[in-house]
């Protein structure tokens, strides 16, 4: 079960390793140093940072799961070991299997691995992350922030690219090959881990005869399962089957399994987050906003995006336009878009909210900035952050004036610097 290795406590890293740039090293080094039970497995080793090495599985303590970072042809001979331990979990970072067209290895393993039942993960992989335990079994050298997304992988290297991100996450796997466990497992755990609202998924290819199982873990799932689909064209889908042994795509069958299973497909690793913290962080529903901003133009094109992804701007009420005309000036815009002009303080946001908020014309606010002299970005953020009655999202457009109000609104509310970026991610959360 992904569970049983998901939340392990104690680990043996067999190819653990007194050479820094390996692997081993680094995989060894993620656990000691954050207090987490690990025993270094190495014939040729008496000790790797501090802690007594040991030849193989078969000298040790039962653990309750075994990371493998060794040549791809001594992996058969240590699960054969786990089996005698009865150690039934475990991570293949190995890679030359079915990716190397190595397919009588990779179909040994399979058969030891259903044997003795052991749960593997991978091969081919970069490990698994749980912030919550403080477990770190992958060669990044870090941990993400305890978060709500769960962020599955089948590369390896995207997932490293994510993970420097910093993003806030709940659990991370690199699943690889996916020998043993796949995609619906995955989902599956995820579904019911109380630390997570929103699944993320890289996706190359589905394994061979997965496809309803997948369909069947998605639709059980009660969370937004968001997807970032490669290799759909035919030289992509030649890339997937050299790299993770996936099948080849063919064009527009994923696009209607994720349809049928409510799955949200997007096109960038950008738009996948943003996506996914908009969805962790937003209690946004209903389609109708109301947009404050203190510049025509991003009022105008926010409100093209908008009608292009499905977000509706709805008139202002005659009476909301009296109220507002008593405290802006006289050139503010009379309609929704509500442009309060570009010597808008955060005092002259705040009045324009607080007589907005109250009304029911519209569901959620989005509040965009420019940077202008008399713009005042952070205090304008304060502003938002006290927003009580309704929902919203910000952009802040620009760069270096606006960083600091965008780190502070940041995990709080979901806060963009691109106005196609944030409408677009609103379209597709109120389809």
């Amino acid at each position: 079960m992904v569970k049983e290795i998901f939340e392990a406590k104690s680990f043996a890293v067999v190819g653990a390793s007194r050479e820094e740039d390996k692997v081993g090293h680094v995989i060894f080094k993620n656990l000691i140093t954050r207090g987490i039970k690990a025993i270094p497995i190495n014939p040729n080793a008496d000790s790797i940072l501090g802690v007594k090495c040991y030849k193989n599985l078969t000298e040790i303590e039962k653990v309750d799961c075994v990371i493998i970072a060794i040549p791809a042809k001594f992996v058969p001979t240590v699960l054969k070991e786990m089996g005698k331990k009865e150690i039934r979990n475990g991570v293949i970072i190995s890679s030359g299997f079915l990716e190397a067209g190595n397919e009588k290895l990779n179909d040994e393993v399979e058969k030891i691995c259903k044997d003795m039942k052991i749960n593997i993960i991978g091969p081919n992989t970069m490990g698994f992350i749980n912030p919550y335990n403080n477990v770190n079994t992958s060669f990044f050298d870090g941990m993400p922030d305890k978060g709500n997304i769960a962020f599955i992988s089948q590369s390896g290297a995207i997932g490293a690219a994510i993970l420097d991100k910093k993003i806030k996450l709940s659990g991370f796997f690199s699943i690889g090959n996916a020998l043993i466990k796949d995609f619906s497992h995955y989902i599956e755990y995820f579904s019911n881990d109380k630390n997570t609202d929103v699944i993320v998924l890289y996706i190359e290819s589905l394994k061979e005869n997965k496809g309803k199982e997948f369909i069947l873990a998605c639709k059980k799932c009660k969370k937004p399962i968001i997807a970032l689909k490669a290799g759909k064209t035919a030289l992509g889908s030649k890339a997937a089957s050299s790299h993770t042994a996936a099948l080849a795509s063919v064009q527009g069958v994923y696009e209607g399994i994720f349809k049928q299973c409510g799955i949200m497909e997007v096109d960038s690793i950008r738009e996948l987050f943003q996506l996914a913290n908009l969805y962790s962080i937003s209690r946004i529903s209903g389609k109708r906003a109301c947009i404050i901003t203190n510049a025509g133009g991003p009022g105008v094109l926010s409100a093209d995006y908008c009608m292009k992804y499905g977000v509706e701007i709805p008139e202002l009420p005659e009476k909301t336009k009296n109220e507002l005309s008593k405290i802006l000036p006289c050139g503010w815009s009379n309609n929704n878009p509500v442009d309060i002009l570009g010597d808008a303080k955060a005092e002259l946001y705040k009045q324009t909210i607080k007589i907005l908020e109250k009304e029911n014309f519209f569901d959620f606010f989005i509040v965009l900035l420019t940077p202008q002299y008399m713009t005042e970005p952070y205090k304008t953020a304060e502003v938002i952050l006290g927003i009580e009655k309704k929902p919203c999202v910000a952009c802040f457009m620009g760069g270096e004036k606006v960083n600091l109000a965008i780190n502070h609104l940041k995990d709080k509310i979901p806060v963009f610097d691109e106005l196609k970026d944030m409408v677009e991610a609103l379209g597709t959360k109120l389809r």
